[in-house]
């Protein structure tokens, strides 16, 4: 009987010791501009990166997979990141959209120098408007525990192994702007010759 239950105690321990730990939700693929670097620093319940952007105007999905330590902390996950602009052109608009998953609370945004910003959205997309452009970068949550509030996603209905992704875009320019602009130059450049001839 006692040789039966230290079998039974081996077995019971060598199963602890050999059996995978509960992993978090882990960035699984994305698709970026050429130079951009996405960093993964996601854990149990919660989706974090730094998302290093290289070129405007082309956008960024990556894609998170969800797992068992996930779960286990409900049907949402925190979100934050660290967005880093290397481009150089002023970001006035940034754009979030999501698939597979929705925005269940819109947390806070810390630019890194100068620019206010102003966030809008629900359900599967937000908006970040900067004023002025923003030139540098900024974070979206509370990456570094500073005291923002981390976004939050909701995550009902997935189960380990399914996929959600986020979409991260820089809008270009409108054209209706530049076209009024180019307008306004043509008109003032004639304005300026017909003066000169008078």
């Amino acid at each position: 009987m006692q040789l039966r239950n230290t079998v039974a105690a081996i077995c019971i321990a060598g199963g602890a010791l050999f059996t995978a730990p509960a992993s978090a939700v882990v960035v699984s693929s994305f698709t970026a501009a050429p130079g951009t670097i996405v960093t993964d620093f996601s854990s149990a319940g919660l989706a974090a990166i730094n998302l290093d952007l290289t070129q405007p105007h082309l956008a960024t999905t990556i894609s998170f997979q969800i797992e068992q330590a996930d779960l286990d902390l409900g049907n949402t996950l925190s979100f934050n990141a660290v967005i880093a602009n290397l481009f150089g052109q002023g970001i006035e608009r940034f754009l979030l959209t999501l698939s597979n998953a929705t925005f269940a609370s819109i947390g806070s945004v810390e630019t890194f120098f100068g620019s206010a910003a102003s966030v809008s959205g629900s359900g599967d997309s937000a908006a970040i408007d900067f004023a002025p452009p923003d030139s540098f970068g900024f974070n979206i949550g509370d990456p570094f525990g500073t005291g923002g509030q981390d976004w939050t996603l909701n995550i009902a209905g997935l189960a380990v192994g399914d996929n959600f992704s986020i979409t991260f875009a820089v809008p270009e320019p409108g054209s209706l702007p530049l076209v009024l602009a180019a307008l306004l130059g043509a008109g003032w450049i004639g304005t300026r010759r017909r003066g000169g001839r008078n």
